[in-house]
């Protein structure tokens, strides 16, 4: 189980490092997609001051994420508590920088949130 949460948690915060990608305006994950611009807790910042917040939170998450998923295969003691929190911060990150629009939420990293909090459960059932 944990071999497999382990490579899991390498491509999920694979995929988290994308939305860096897109908050930077490097590429665009779908086209128009305009994330994270519109958050709706953030919406006082500039553009150029929340595609930074953003790179900088999701950015550290995806790379908690996959420390912790490479420290689960190697299996460094540690290893949980850095998914935890890489999980944990990226999860926080993607619902304050969310529009806050239900249509909006696969694309603003919804899909993401769900498995960041189902990897978190998996984690502490796995611990017991």
């Amino acid at each position: 189980m944990r071999v497999f949460l382990g490579i899991f948690l390498i491509f999920h915060g694979m995929v988290h490092a994308m939305y860096v990608g897109q908050a930077l305006r490097w590429f665009e994950l779908r086209p128009g997609m305009a994330w994270p611009t519109g958050a709706w807790t953030l919406s006082s910042l500039s553009d150029g001051a929340l595609r930074t917040v953003a790179s900088v939170a999701i950015g550290t998450g995806s790379l908690a994420l996959m420390l912790g998923g490479a420290g689960m295969l190697l299996k460094w003691g540690w290893a949980d508590w850095v998914v935890i929190g890489g999980a944990a911060l990226a999860t926080v990150a993607h619902l304050l920088l969310w529009s806050g629009k239900w249509s909006e939420f696969g694309d603003h990293g919804g899909y993401g949130v769900i498995i960041n909090v189902a990897a978190i459960v998996a984690i502490l059932v796995v611990r017991s």
